[in-house]
């Protein structure tokens, strides 16, 4: 298929190389004059800006994935909501089967270790949840099939927040905090299942959620990641009060697809064997 696909930062460089590994034919939309992986042609335009972005219309494609995070100063209105407005009014509609945005569980706003999945109502609490639910909402307006794709807790090789939290002590969890993570292989390893699913003529929801299905205390990632390494670690908090939420992966699960690292445990033996 053809893939129009905006940003190519960490994540989007990884979602390209797996597009172009499938056989795709992948235009990359960028600000920065970066290379972008070899096959892919390349555009350098400011989404966010929105100017000079006709050129947006001649490309002739199937799939548009918008996946774009705030830099350099870029307010999430400016870059979730303003960014992909500006797409929308520039690309042909009327090519495109399928567009999809890179979301994020943020827009759930249980905050006392609730269960969520594909049908928990996005009600979100903060303003940067607010501002990507507004982002998801444009989509609604499209006559064609779109999907937001609700990402959690993303980590990889240069995703250490654990890992830096772990060597302060001072900063451990004092009460039981849920965590939802997905390892950044298999979010690209999802994206790209989800365009095959499309070609084989399959269906998708407007929102599903990408996680590896296996929450997980914050303070028993610690717990593991210090053992590994035979670093101090914290104790482990009464259960009560809980924060956070434990996320479930349905609809993913559903569609046949196999994550590369099922839980935490296998993605941090991978990134720890490879810090060595």
């Amino acid at each position: 298929m053809r893939i129009l696909q905006v940003g190519c930062g960490g994540l989007g460089a990884l979602i390209a190389e797996a597009t172009l590994a499938q056989g795709h034919e992948l235009t990359i939309v960028r600000r920065s004059h970066k290379a972008v992986p070899p096959g892919a042609q390349a555009l350098y335009l400011d989404v966010v800006a929105g100017e000079c972005l006709s050129t947006l219309h001649t490309i002739k494609a199937d799939i548009l994935l918008y996946c774009l995070a705030p830099v350099d100063g870029q307010s999430y209105q400016q870059t979730y909501v303003e960014g992909l407005r500006h797409v929308l009014a520039h690309v042909s509609l009327s090519q495109l089967k399928h567009v999809f945005f890179i979301s994020s569980t943020g827009v759930y706003g249980e905050q006392q270790g609730e269960w969520i999945d594909d049908a928990t109502p996005a009600i979100p609490v903060d303003a940067e949840g607010q501002v990507i639910l507004e982002a998801e909402r444009l989509l609604d307006e499209l006559d064609c099939g779109h999907s937001a794709l609700r990402v959690s807790g993303i980590y990889g090789p240069k995703r250490l927040y654990l890992l830096r939290l772990l060597q302060n002590p001072a900063r451990w969890p004092t009460k039981t905090h849920w965590t939802n993570r997905i390892h950044e292989l298999d979010v690209a390893a999802a994206v790209v299942h989800l365009y095959q699913h499309l070609a084989d003529g399959k269906s998708l929801p407007g929102h599903c959620i990408l996680t590896d299905g296996v929450p997980t205390a914050q303070h028993e990632v610690l717990q593991w990641l210090a053992a590994q390494q035979n670093l101090p670690a914290p104790e482990t908090p009464p259960l009560q009060p809980q924060s956070g939420k434990r996320i479930r992966n349905g609809f993913l699960q559903q569609t046949g697809f196999k994550l590369q690292f099922a839980d935490y445990r296998a993605g941090y033996a991978s990134i720890l064997s490879s810090l060595k």
